[in-house]
């Protein structure tokens, strides 16, 4: 009788032994095989979540004494003149861009200018003149600057702001009605000097300011002209045009590191002029209920292969003690121990073959339990609100008196997890929605090669000690114990 036929024999008939041990390989495959599905669902949910948010880092002047191209000026009636004699060019930004991985921009500079436009007042009073003043906010790109991004500000009329354009402005839908102004029409701007923009686009405010802020007049969102930079340098001519701060959108933000590293390496940028700071913070808060789960699912899957190789060490072990009489029978006929090992190793992998497939279905819904029960809760990110704005009264940019109102605004973007066995995970960026990533929980045939590979491991780890203490006996020794 071969060792195949023997091995099906007894597995049919001893049916609790087979019956006890078809469910401890389907439990141990029901979880390693959820855990391992998991894991690549979450895997690949991070990969489009990284998709969806992207990552950001800022470079910025730097605005302190370790930069030799500050320049701090007191006009003599208590107002400060803060500047930078090296702004951040377009030349160096193109050099940034030139970095692989990098995808957009958005660079801004802000200055306070006068305008014989008709505006709307804000509800915090400021000294002088400061209440009759407008935000020109300089771009390289209105598409790409965060109010627009954010979903705070839409396009109506006419275009964009490129780059491309020379005394060019965008304003608001409300500034246009209440000045009788549409697309071709020019407006007049003072700063150091006056200058004449056209109007080539009209924006509509989506997201308007709340009625019980306090905000003064400049900021509010209806007073905003965003303008090119060839306008800033007839605005301020003696002054370095440039830009302050800008913003760099990155594909992956786990290449965020590198990147950055390889922005400070490039040689013709002065870096003592400015600062590199990562902006990752949404995606690592959006991400983390993920990397917590694939850390959890490693886990459980390491605890339930290790209790069930005891479990099954111990159990086999027992079994083969309780056959020292069959196992002496077969050395009597010939059989050697390599064959009867092979014997009993068949037994335990018919069973574990029937539990690992039906395991295929189980593990499916246990998956979707343990997923939804892990995510089932909001993933926020929020910054802390206060009702206290602090002005402070400076020069800073190019020379114009700036009322600089510091305030923390609420932001909270509650994140539901979805339900059943494809949770979701969402984020916000300034208040606008990014593409939902999702965590599709599904078995596929790499999971279950895998569960394979676990098993049969489990198996012969399990086997060859429980094997070890009668294979280890002479065949007198067994013969002995049998009488």
């Amino acid at each position: 009788m071969g060792t195949y036929k023997r091995a099906y024999l007894y597995v049919t008939r001893k049916k609790g032994k087979s019956i006890l041990l078809f469910f401890i390989f389907l439990i141990m495959a029901t979880f390693v095989l959820a855990g391992l599905s998991i894991q690549k669902a979450s895997q690949a949910a991070q990969k489009k979540l990284r998709e969806a948010i992207g990552g950001k880092f800022c470079v910025s002047v730097e605005l302190s004494e370790s930069n030799p191209y500050f320049r701090i000026e007191d006009d003599g009636e208590g107002a400060l003149d803060l500047y930078t004699e090296l702004p951040v060019t377009q030349d160096m930004i193109d050099a940034i861009m030139e970095i692989s991985g990098i995808e957009k921009y958005d660079a801004s500079a802000q200055t306070l200018v006068s305008t014989s436009l008709t505006i709307f007042p804000g509800n915090v009073p400021l000294k002088g003149d400061l209440n009759n003043k407008v935000y020109a906010r300089t771009v390289a790109s209105t598409e790409n600057s965060s109010f627009f991004q954010s979903g705070v500000m839409e396009l109506k009329e006419g275009n964009h702001i490129t780059g491309n354009e020379r005394n060019a402005a965008v304003i608001s839908k409300d500034i246009a009605d209440q000045n009788n102004l549409k697309i071709g029409d020019t407006i007049s701007l003072k700063g150091d000097e006056e200058t004449e923009v056209q109007v080539i686009g009209i924006y509509e405010i989506l997201k308007p300011d709340s009625l019980f802020e306090s905000i003064v007049t400049y900021e509010k969102l209806e007073n905003q002209i965003f303008i090119d930079i060839d306008t800033l340098q007839n605005l301020f001519g003696d002054m370095p045009v440039g830009f302050y701060e800008v913003v760099f959108t990155v594909n992956d933000p786990a290449q965020l590191d590198s990147m950055m590293s390889a922005v400070k390496g490039l040689s013709a940028i002065d870096w003592r002029a400015f600062a590199v700071a990562a902006d990752n913070q949404t995606y690592l808060d959006a991400a983390a209920p993920l990397q917590k789960l694939q850390a959890l699912m490693s886990s459980i899957i390491w605890v339930i292969v290790l209790v069930s190789t005891v479990i099954l060490s111990l159990i086999l072990a027992m079994w083969g003690r309780s056959r020292i009489h069959e196992t002496g029978i077969l050395l009597s006929v010939g059989i050697g121990k390599t064959e009867i090992i092979g014997q009993y190793l068949t037994e335990v992998l018919m069973i574990a073959v029937v539990a690992f497939s039906c395991a295929y279905f189980t593990s499916s819904a246990v998956a979707g339990q343990i997923t939804d029960g892990f995510l089932q809760q909001d993933i926020s990110v929020n910054e802390e609100q206060t009702d206290d704005d602090i002005v402070v009264y400076v020069k800073e940019g190019y020379g114009e008196d700036i009322a600089v109102s510091i305030k923390e605004d609420s932001a909270l973007s509650d994140v539901p997890s979805g339900q059943n066995t494809a949770p979701e995970v969402e984020a916000s960026i300034d208040g606008a929605e990014v593409d939902t990533a999702q965590i599709g929980v599904a078995i596929d045939f790499y999971n279950v090669l895998q569960l394979c590979f676990i098993g049969i491991a489990v198996i012969i780890v399990s086997m060859g000690g429980s094997s070890l203490a009668v294979m280890r006996l002479k065949p007198y020794e067994i013969l002995s114990k049998m009488s």
